[in-house]
């Protein structure tokens, strides 16, 4: 892998982090008060997507942008999936927002190992 590959390897894997810790420290301000179920599956999927994003940093494999892919889907779907209650927009856009970021950085990074690994054979 190049220098540069690597490089924007890290940042997109950066950018993942940085959506999982904001998903994980604006739980507490999310307002879902009062459905506990919602505040705590969302802190959960934003630390396995900190995880996730940690793990990618350090071992460049293919399964941890499955992950990311996987965990965007699941965040991007969790207003649904989780039925939010009417009029928490905020929670909403954030959910989807991380999810979005994940998903689209998971597919980047899935197809540039496939693109490496179909250069190598």
């Amino acid at each position: 892998m190049a220098k540069t590959e690597q490089v924007v390897e890290i940042v997109r894997d950066g950018a993942v982090l940085v959506a999982g810790v904001v998903l994980v420290l604006s739980t507490p301000w999310l307002p879902v008060a009062g459905d506990r179920e919602i505040t705590g599956a969302l802190l959960l999927l934003g630390l396995l997507l900190a995880g996730s994003a940690l793990w990618a940093m350090g071992l460049a494999s293919r399964s941890s942008h499955w992950t990311h892919v996987v965990l965007g889907l699941v965040l991007v779907a969790a207003p649904w999936l989780l039925v939010y209650p009417s009029g928490v927009t905020t929670a909403d856009v954030i959910t989807v927002a991380a999810g979005a970021v994940a998903l689209v950085a998971g597919l980047l990074g899935v197809r540039e190992r496939r693109g490496a690994v179909a250069l190598a054979a």
